[in-house]
């Protein structure tokens, strides 16, 4: 089964993506989209309902599975933009924690303080699209890290938990993980990049 992951797009690419992967597949073979966008979801179904088809969906928090068939038609070649449903205000953010401790001052309340907002990110009605740890901020994900389990919740819920490689390795932390995955500067610029937004405790 193919799969494609549009997790933290927006319309029209999660579309585009749609309908360049049912490009090249035999009628009757299924096609595996993820999304974490409800309005992506509902723009997705759209169009493939008017190509004839009736897709399964399933869904975890923000996260949407949807398996469809491949249309027994040729899929149209319209716009993608004309089945974008753009009500839903673009809120993609990113997070980047650079350290244990949030803000500056006693080193005791700064800790407290990001304890605070990482137990209470998971529970934003709008969550980010990616969590970035780096230097010192690369021991919240750590197994004894007090914050191990809510970053767990929030990677569950479908956001990303990227881990600095480079920091890792400096504090030698390689057995040490709990959640995430390690990344790389290139993709952790990129990522920062293109984002909408970045907020940094």
């Amino acid at each position: 089964m193919k799969y494609i992951d549009t997790k933290g797009l927006r319309c029209p690419q999660p579309l585009i993506m749609l309908k360049e992967g049912l490009i090249g597949l035999e009628a009757g073979e299924k096609l595996k989209v993820e999304t974490d966008s409800d309005t992506s979801l509902k723009n997705l179904l759209s169009f493939l309902r008017d190509q004839g088809v009736e897709p399964e969906v399933s869904s975890s928090g923000k996260l949407h599975t949807l398996i469809t068939a491949v249309p027994e038609k040729e899929v149209e070649t319209s716009d993608a933009l004309a089945y974008c449903n753009v009500d839903e205000p673009v809120k993609n953010y990113v997070v980047c924690i650079k350290s244990e401790l949030m803000g500056e001052g006693d080193p005791e309340l700064g800790k407290i303080l990001m304890e605070t907002f990482v137990e209470n990110l998971k529970l934003q009605e709008h969550l980010p699209t990616h969590v970035i740890l780096y230097n010192g901020g690369v021991k919240l994900a750590m197994k004894q890290s007090p914050v191990c389990g809510a970053l767990t919740e929030l990677e569950d819920l479908g956001t990303r938990i990227m881990l600095c490689g480079t920091c890792i390795d400096y504090y030698g932390l390689q057995l040490d993980i709990g959640v995430g995955m390690i990344s790389n500067m290139v993709v952790i610029t990129e990522t920062l990049a293109v984002t909408g937004h970045v907020v940094t405790p």
